[in-house]
C-alpha cells in the first residue's frame, strides 16, 4: 500500500480548455494539494473526511483496500513507519473534470528506503494511477483510486530479497545469541523482525507444526536453543511474478541446547512479495538435513 503515497501526491497541471473547466481543475488542483499534505503529514482527521464510507483502493495484483483498511495503514505508518520515502515524481498529469465528478491520472517513480536499513540502496517504485473524485454535498471527496506498478526487474528482484534475507538471518542471531540484552534492544529487534514478516505468514517446522505469524515471532525471541552464528550457503532466488519470488537454501546454525554444543543443518524454502515498499516473507519452510 506503499503505493497510494506514491500515486496520489499530484502535481502540474494542463492548460484549461475552458473558463468553466479551468476553473473546475484549480479547485480538483487545490483540492489534491490538502490530500498531498494530509497524506504527507499522516493526518488521519483529514482522510476521514474527505475518504467515504464506499471508498476502494485497487493496488498491484489487484490487492483491494477499503476505507478502514487504509486509514488503519497510514495511522501505522504515523506511529510505527517502515519506510522512508526519498523522491516521488509524477509525469503525464491529467485531470478531466465532467459534472460533479473529476479523473485524475498520471505516471509515478519513487525511491523508498526500509525505516529499519538506513543503508539500504533505495528501492524503485514506478507504475500508473487513475484516482476518481466526487463532490457530495459541496465538498470534493475521493472514492475511487487504481495503482498499476510497471514490471520488476528481475535483477532487482533478487539483490532486495537476497538484501531482506541477510536482515532477516542477522536479526535472527541477535534475537537468539543468548547474551543478556536491554529490553530497548531487544524491543527494536522484535520489530524489525515484525517488518520483515507478512501479515498471512506461516512457518512449518522440522516436525511439520504450523504456526502463524504471531506464533512464530514469540518462537524465534524465546526459544531455549541458544545460537551463536549461522552460515548460509546454497541460497537461490528464483522469480516466479512481478513482485513474488521463492528463496532455497541451507542454514548451518551453531550452539549449544541444555548445555551441549550444538550445530544444526537445516534446509529452507521461503517465499517472498514486495508489500507495501518492502520484501516480505509469507510462507517459510524448514527441514533438518539428514546426516
Amino acid at each position: 500500500m506503499q503505493n497510494l503515497l506514491a500515486a496520489i501526491l499530484l502535481v502540474g497541471a494542463p492548460a484549461a480548455v475552458a473558463a468553466q473547466s479551468g476553473s473546475v481543475e484549480r479547485e480538483v488542483r487545490d483540492f489534491l494539494a490538502a490530500y498531498d499534505q494530509a497524506v504527507a503529514a499522516r493526518d488521519i482527521a483529514f482522510l476521514e473526511r474527505v475518504l467515504p464510507s464506499d471508498y476502494v483502493f485497487a493496488g498491484r495484483g489487484g490487492r483491494k483496500a477499503d476505507r478502514a483498511q487504509v486509514l488503519r495503514f497510514f495511522a501505522q505508518q504515523r506511529d510505527h513507519p517502515s519506510y522512508t520515502m526519498i523522491s516521488l515524481e509524477h509525469t503525464n498529469v491529467v485531470v478531466r473534470a465532467a459534472g460533479n465528478m473529476a479523473v485524475v491520472t498520471n505516471d509515478y517513480a519513487s525511491l523508498s528506503r526500509p525505516i529499519d536499513a538506513p543503508d539500504a540502496d533505495p528501492e524503485p517504485t514506478r507504475g500508473r494511477h487513475t484516482g476518481v473524485l466526487e463532490k457530495r454535498n459541496g465538498r470534493l471527496m475521493v472514492i475511487a483510486e487504481h495503482d498499476s506498478e510497471q514490471v520488476f526487474d528481475d535483477e532487482w528482484m533478487v539483490a532486495g530479497i537476497l538484501r531482506a534475507a541477510h536482515r532477516y538471518h542477522a536479526v535472527l542471531n541477535r534475537l537468539q545469541d543468548g547474551r543478556a540484552s536491554s529490553g530497548l534492544e531487544r524491543a527494536a529487534d522484535i520489530e524489525a523482525l515484525g517488518r520483515l514478516i507478512a501479515d498471512e505468514y506461516t512457518y512449518t517446522s522440522p516436525e511439520g507444526e504450523l504456526l502463524d505469524r504471531a506464533e512464530d515471532i514469540e518462537r524465534a525471541t524465546n526459544r531455549r536453543t541458544s545460537m551463536q552464528g549461522g552460515e548460509v550457503s546454497d541460497q537461490i532466488v528464483r522469480t516466479i511474478g512481478n513482485g513474488l519470488a521463492i528463496e532455497t537454501g541451507k542454514l548451518t546454525s551453531t550452539g549449544s541446547a541444555a548445555g551441549m554444543p550444538r550445530a544444526t543443518p537445516r534446509r529452507y524454502t521461503r517465499t517472498w512479495a514486495f508489500y507495501d515498499g518492502r520484501w516480505q516473507i509469507t510462507a517459510n519452510h524448514i527441514s533438518l538435513v539428514a546426516r
